[in-house]
């Protein structure tokens, strides 16, 4: 009997610890985190952000990543007014690299996940702010180079830290990958 109770003791306790350790509270950007996510995040003017994961072939956003955005909202519209939260989506295919092809579903598919998260933000959250959308499974286009567009510079931003790897090879174990993903982070007036 009294190893019944010390087990179960136990397990609760092991459960306690998992929880309270599965924290999925906002991030804030900061230049000298070793992240990558946190550095681009903070060269392109954000102040908080999360990462949600997407299962592959779907824009459905799970209830846990429903929650993590739920979160985001929550912290970032307790420090003042939200400006804008701009969200960026990948397919589920890394970043493609300067001139490599991209499938119709690959474009698709990340405009579905960012319109799921726009969605979230404006009609679940009832959010006020701009929600501005960056098709990960896309290259800017030469207007968008050409005149350095805020799609353009929010790219080449995370591209060039290594927050947006667009190869399989080194970069990628350094930084994880984003295929099936969506950075989401806020900025302020």
């Amino acid at each position: 009997m009294l190893q019944k109770r010390l087990f179960g003791t136990a397990l609760a306790a092991t459960a306690a610890l998992a929880v309270g350790c599965a924290s999925t509270e906002p991030k804030v950007a900061k230049e000298e985190t070793p992240s990558k996510v946190s550095q681009a995040v903070a060269e392109v003017g954000g102040t908080y952000y999360t990462v949600i994961d997407f299962p592959q072939g779907k824009n459905a956003i799970t209830d846990i990543e429903k929650q993590k955005l739920r979160q985001l909202a929550g912290a970032a519209n307790a420090r003042g007014d939200v400006k804008e939260i701009q969200v960026l989506a990948w397919a589920d295919r890394e970043y493609p690299a300067e001139g490599q092809k991209v499938g119709k579903n690959d474009k698709k598919l990340a405009d579905d996940r960012l319109a799921a998260v726009k969605d979230f933000f404006k009609k679940d959250l009832q959010s006020k702010a701009d929600v501005d959308t960056h098709n990960m499974a896309q290259r800017p286009g030469f207007f968008a180079e050409t005149f350095n567009s805020q799609d353009n510079k929010t790219k080449t931003s995370f591209e060039n830290i290594g927050a947006a790897p667009n190869d399989i090879g080194s970069r990628q174990a350094l930084v994880g990958n984003k295929a099936s993903k969506a950075v989401i982070l806020v900025k302020y007036e």
